[in-house]
């Protein structure tokens, strides 16, 4: 038996509902949308994730596609499926929730005696991601940004992986895209949540997959993939048969530390470097001009060698972001002699 909160599914069952989180003073439900996929057949647990930024949809439209073609009776464990995890940044189309002006992804375990987004965090973490053996967490680029890589959490020691490194690091390569990327620590805050889901036994790799202004030109292509990437996953960790399929034999893995910010200035945002281009320290990753007069506010020089992972940045620029990630190479991993079955017996 499947069972999330007040939800359950037997095996070889089907189900959908919503997990009862909180609500705001006003008295705004924010409970998530659950699909759950009891195999007909025991196994692992493998649990997908999307839209805990609200504005990253790419995740959820590849999830409501694998939730209506799966098979339970063709599946070996369970899957539960969240299309949306931030309610109320969907809906407005904002990254945070409007309701506390607060991140969920940021608050794991979270806080049950804490505000609207702390107390969502901690039923929800508590209730699905604990359970699960495997998160594939989607993000996007939203409106500012074109991506398209796996992303997972620094290793301690490369040289002496513990046995959750060593399955991410199949799993990574798995998943069939060209590129993945590690943040050394510090890069973005302290990774609290990523603590604590792993402190949980949750395996966690997390999908940048497409966004930018234009997403909607290489949308069908991007949830194709994302859709190809989650039925790998299922393959790698033995609940579903089939051959794994992947952009090439190759998986290019980048140290991402090289990270671009916004100067203290607003403006026209104008990119020179595109997705994968290689820069030189000193390069010119882009520009803040007048949006009015067109005269050069601040250049955005590369602080390092490295080549492009995220690109781009919604206009006009406004306020601390970042504009730009770097990344050097770390390895290639080779499908054609890597072994990327994961075993969770």
């Amino acid at each position: 038996m499947l069972q999330v909160g007040n939800l359950s599914a037997k095996p070889g069952e089907k189900t959908f509902g919503y997990l009862e989180t909180a609500q705001s003073r006003s008295g705004l439900r924010l409970d998530i949308p659950v699909h759950l996929i009891a195999g007909a057949q025991p196994g692992p647990t493998l649990m997908l994730q999307g839209a805990i930024h609200g504005a990253e949809i790419i995740g959820s439209i590849a999830i409501l596609d694998f939730v209506a073609k799966a098979d339970p009776s063709a599946i070996r464990g369970n899957v539960i499926a969240v299309p949306v995890v931030n309610r109320a940044g969907f809906e407005m189309g904002t990254r945070g929730s409007l309701v506390d002006e607060k991140d969920i992804s940021r608050l794991f375990p979270g806080n049950k005696d804490g505000s609207v987004s702390d107390q969502t965090a901690y039923v929800y973490f508590n209730e699905c991601i604990a359970q699960a053996d495997v998160l594939i967490d989607f993000h996007a680029g939203a409106r500012t940004a074109y991506e398209r890589y796996v992303l997972f959490t620094n290793e301690d020691d490369p040289n002496n992986l513990t046995l959750m490194e060593k399955r991410r690091r199949k799993l990574v390569v798995a998943f069939g895209l060209d590129q993945a990327a590690f943040f050394p620590p510090g890069t973005f805050g302290s990774g609290a949540s990523k603590v604590a889901i792993e402190e949980a036994n949750t395996l966690q790799i997390t999908l940048e997959f497409g966004g930018g202004t234009g997403w909607h030109l290489n949308g069908e292509d991007n949830v194709r993939d994302a859709n190809r990437g989650i039925w790998n996953i299922l393959k790698a960790m033995g609940m579903a048969d089939g051959e794994l399929e992947a952009d090439g034999p190759l998986c290019t893995v980048y140290e991402a530390g090289v990270v671009i910010w916004k100067p203290a200035v607003d403006g026209l945002f104008i990119r020179d470097a595109k997705f994968k281009d290689e820069l030189k320290e000193g390069d010119v990753y882009g520009r803040l001009v007048d949006p009015y007069t067109g005269d050069l506010l601040a250049e955005m020089p590369t602080p390092k060698d490295g080549i492009v992972i995220p690109s781009g940045q919604e206009w006009p620029t406004v306020g601390a972001t970042s504009i730009g990630i770097l990344g050097v190479i770390d390895r290639i991993e080779d499908r054609r002699t890597m072994d990327q079955s994961v075993s969770f017996d």
